[in-house]
Parts: structure tokens; C-alpha cells; sequence
């Protein structure tokens, strides 16, 4: 890896670490790479965006690759998850969400960045038939149900030669874990850690 690289990375690990998200560093990069070197065509969507840990790691990569767009799917009222509730009890209404977008634009990506504010599966009504995905994150609610529908419903716009890639597939997250467990064999698993990337090869 090159210094400029490095030193970018450096660069946005600071610009995100007041941001509130679960998403680590080393993730970061990884959809940073995938985004802008790998994905075959820069139409990027990232289901679950909570206040933009993620997103500004993806719209970094947008802006460094001189093309293509962020498409940011959440309906930004937390999910049903314990530690959601606790941090969004004391939240207004659209509180969150606004914190999505100060978060963007005082690192001046909004121009990057198509926030789409509705459940997962509405969303997927906004897109053509014939949208391609070159990159698909996965990372709305973790129940196993909501993750094999996201993955049912959107898997379908990867094009080949594209990737998806589903956030703690680990054994913490037992519904995440499962559904990965399950993939169809034309998803060739290429990275696992925290997160497992695959990518679609038919």
C-alpha cells in the first residue's frame, strides 16, 4: 500500500472518530477499497446508515474515485435492538436523521450521498429494474428475518462481478451468521473477519 493511501486512510479514520457507529477501522478501509477500486460499477448501497460512520468511509471512496453515488437506505428510528433504544430514548423525531446529514456536511460529502429515508424493502421500489449494484452493505437490523429479506430483495440488482458484503457476520449476531450460512453456491466468499464479503460470479 502506498503512502498517499495510508496517509488517506489516516485522514478519514480522524474525520470519523467522533461519529457514533460500530463500525471499525479496519472495515472502514475494506469498504473504502471495495468502493473505490474494486466495485465494477460505482452505484453503492448501504442498507442501515445510523449517522454515517459507514457512509463517510463510502463517500470517500466515491469522491477519490471521481465517480458514482452513495445510495444511504434507513428510516433512521434505530431498530429493535437493545443498545438502539437506549440511545434513541431521549432522540425528537428525525433527530437522528439530521445528525446523519450534519455529519456529511461538514466533511462536505453530501454531494456523494443519496439519502433514501424509508424501511429497506420500500426502497428497493425507488430503483429501475435494470439499476446495477457494484457494492451492497448489509448492515440494517441483525434479526435473522430482516437480514435474509434484505439480502432477498436487493441481491438481485449485484450485478456479476459485484460485492456485497454483510457487517458482523459473527457468532454474536446469530441471525447475520445464519444467513450467510445459507448463500446461494454463485456467491464466492472472498474475505471474513468481522464482516464476510462475497462476491457474485453468476
Amino acid at each position: 500500500m502506498d503512502i498517499d493511501l495510508r496517509e488517506r486512510f489516516e485522514e478519514i479514520r480522524s474525520q470519523v472518530s467522533n461519529i457514533q457507529g460500530w463500525i471499525s477501522d479496519q472495515d472502514g478501509i475494506l469498504l473504502y477499497k471495495l468502493a473505490r477500486f474494486n466495485a465494477p460499477k460505482p452505484n453503492i448501497v448501504e442498507l442501515g446508515s445510523w449517522k454515517g460512520k459507514s457512509t463517510v468511509w463510502l463517500a470517500s471512496a466515491i469522491r477519490d474515485r471521481g465517480e458514482g453515488l452513495v445510495y444511504a437506505v434507513d428510516h433512521w428510528k434505530g431498530s429493535n435492538e437493545q443498545i438502539h433504544k437506549e440511545l434513541l430514548k431521549d432522540y425528537e423525531e428525525d433527530q437522528l436523521y439530521y445528525e446523519f446529514l450534519n455529519n456529511l456536511k461538514q466533511l462536505e460529502l453530501l454531494d456523494y450521498v443519496k439519502p433514501i429515508k424509508m424501511d429497506t424493502i420500500s426502497a428497493t421500489r425507488q430503483f429501475d429494474v435494470n439499476f446495477e449494484i457494484g457494492l451492497l452493505f448489509i448492515d440494517a437490523s441483525h434479526e435473522y428475518e430482516d437480514v435474509r429479506r434484505d439480502f432477498e430483495f436487493w441481491s438481485p440488482m449485484v450485478m456479476v462481478g459485484g460485492f456485497i458484503m454483510f457487517h458482523d457476520a459473527v457468532d454474536s449476531w446469530p441471525g447475520v451468521k445464519r444467513v450467510v450460512m445459507e448463500l446461494p453456491k454463485w456467491y464466492l466468499p472472498i474475505y471474513y473477519n468481522y464482516s464476510l464479503i462475497i462476491q457474485k460470479i453468476k
